[in-house]
């Protein structure tokens, strides 16, 4: 199921998440109403969830595996095959009744999501080798704090994000297992949320306690970084990518996945934080959220053809690109 062969000399990244079968329907005038049907100009079907990294790893170089629960039904077949179709692997994936599936309604400058599913998440089978980067949400790091700790004593860099909170309690107690965690890669609300703090630096002060490196995407406000090393803090802000945003499905995890490339073939932090950026700026002009994330030569081409966008992050894309092609060939 959804087997397929590594490239060769490429990073690897696992990504542990919920799997969907995405539905979105861009471009509505108002919130759906009873009885009424609305034509939109554009819509798109796609892998969701945790497809949305490793999609996104996957087309920037990386060999990329899922540690998820996927359907047995018509919807999880479907999923595979598209997966497959992104050279991503599902060895680590293990097999469930039905499909979890979202649609996505996009409209005002935001969506809205209805869901059906479980969100249930599988542990790495015994055995599995550490890779390059691993990339979880808190509550599953907290699951596999002792694996995920094997793993970085043998030089994996661990990415940890959020996920929503359904209760709003966010607690405290999730922050700990930050104790294994690399970098933390919250939005703005989600940072502020979990620190109860009212600006971004100082929620960022407050996660440093938890873990070496703080990244706060927080949208048109650019990007927020904090970092600790002994008992001397820096922090940085990133200037934002400016783009029509058409749909921001899939944004967060656009930059994640961008950042994570980085990272993975020894990049600097600011080059992985423009990789990052571009990335998700591409993602947010077209519709969807896996089918719109990029492939590294359309990142470097796009760039390359805009001179604002250029003097930003041009240098820093193309030498994440020269290192992910560099290490192919080692």
């Amino acid at each position: 199921m959804g087997y397929v062969t590594p490239e060769l000399g490429s990073p690897t990244v696992y990504v542990a998440g919920s799997l969907f079968l995405d539905v979105v329907m861009a471009g509505l005038n108002h919130a759906p109403r009873p009885g009424e049907e609305q034509w939109v100009a554009g819509s798109a079907i796609m892998p969701g969830g945790v497809a949305n990294q490793a999609v996104a790893c996957a087309r920037l170089g990386m060999n990329a595996s899922v540690i998820t629960y996927v359907g047995r039904d018509r919807a999880g077949h479907w999923v595979s095959e598209m997966l497959a179709d992104e050279k991503v692997d599902m060895s680590l994936a293990e097999p469930t009744e039905y499909q979890n599936i979202t649609v996505s309604l996009v409209m005002e400058g935001d969506r809205a999501l209805t869901t059906q599913g479980v969100d249930e998440v599988p542990l790495p089978p015994e055995g599995t080798p550490a890779p390059d980067i691993f990339m979880a949400s808190l509550p599953y790091l907290a699951r596999v704090r002792e694996q995920v700790a094997c793993w970085r004593e043998q030089g994996t860099i661990v990415i940890a994000d959020t996920g929503w909170d359904e209760t709003g309690l966010w607690p405290e107690e999730h922050l700990r297992a930050l104790d294994v965690a690399d970098v933390f890669v919250p939005n703005c609300a989600e940072a502020q949320q979990y620190t109860r703090t009212l600006t971004i630096p100082d929620a960022a002060l407050a996660l440093v306690e938890y873990v070496p490196t703080v990244v706060v995407t927080c949208g048109g406000e650019g990007v927020h970084v904090t970092r600790r090393d002994g008992d001397n803090i820096r922090s940085d802000v990133f200037p934002a990518i400016e783009v029509d945003a058409i749909d921001t499905t899939g944004a967060g995890d656009a930059f994640s996945a961008g950042f994570a490339t980085g990272l993975a073939t020894g990049a600097s932090l600011s080059d992985s934080i423009h990789l990052g950026q571009c990335s998700a700026a591409w993602t947010v002009s077209k519709i969807g959220g896996s089918c719109a994330a990029p492939a590294m030569n359309e990142l470097i081409e796009w760039v390359g053809n805009d001179s604002a966008l250029n003097a930003l992050a041009g240098d820093s894309v193309r030498a994440v690109q020269a290192r992910v092609n560099g290490v192919r060939t080692q």
